[in-house]
């Protein structure tokens, strides 16, 4: 049967870097918001009481954090494309009635009932396996099949296979070398 959806992902280092400025930017952000606001807060508190030079410390470490939190949120929309990963460091992912991803010499297949849960984020998403594992779907890397119709079909066949279910014990894909 022909694979409906292919995909290809860039892979190694690349693909580990654009997935921490996406996800991990966005978390720390939130953080340094917070403190950014309880810097502010603090300034406000303790220049009312009369303590200055204390007061003018808080709020120079929440500007501080005000603006890690905006350049944490710029920086990987300004980055986005920039991640070097050369022609040999691209994985392939084929969907069709099993899983396929080939990553250089080595190829992995999964089942659909293997994913318990999908993550996805502005330019690439991640199916997690049930043994740990997980296949990257680069957002804009499809090269068969339409992307707006990914998402549907992908949802169609995890329900078919009784994806989400409660197993006991779960399918485990394999490895091969080519």
């Amino acid at each position: 049967m022909l694979c409906p959806y292919v995909n290809q992902y860039p892979a190694g280092e690349g693909l580990l870097q654009a997935y921490l400025r996406e996800s991990v930017a966005r978390d720390l952000s939130w953080g340094c918001l917070i403190l950014g606001a309880i810097g502010v807060l603090m300034y406000a508190l303790l220049t009312r009481a009369g303590l200055w030079l204390e007061g003018g410390l808080c709020l120079g470490l929440g500007l501080l954090a005000l603006a890690a939190a905006v350049s944490a949120r710029l920086l990987p929309r300004l980055r986005a494309g920039r991640t070097k990963t050369g022609p040999e460091r691209v994985g392939i992912v084929e969907f069709g009635p099993r899983i396929r991803i080939t990553e250089g010499a080595e190829t992995f297949w999964a089942d659909y009932d293997q994913i318990v849960r999908v993550k996805r984020l502005s330019t690439l998403s991640v199916l997690q396996l049930d043994s740990g594992e997980a296949i990257v779907v680069a957002n804009s890397g499809f090269t068969r099949g339409e992307p707006e119709h990914f998402w549907p079909f992908l949802e169609r066949m995890m329900i078919r296979h009784g994806a989400g279910l409660d197993q006991k014990t779960p399918k485990c894909g394999g490895r091969e070398q080519i």
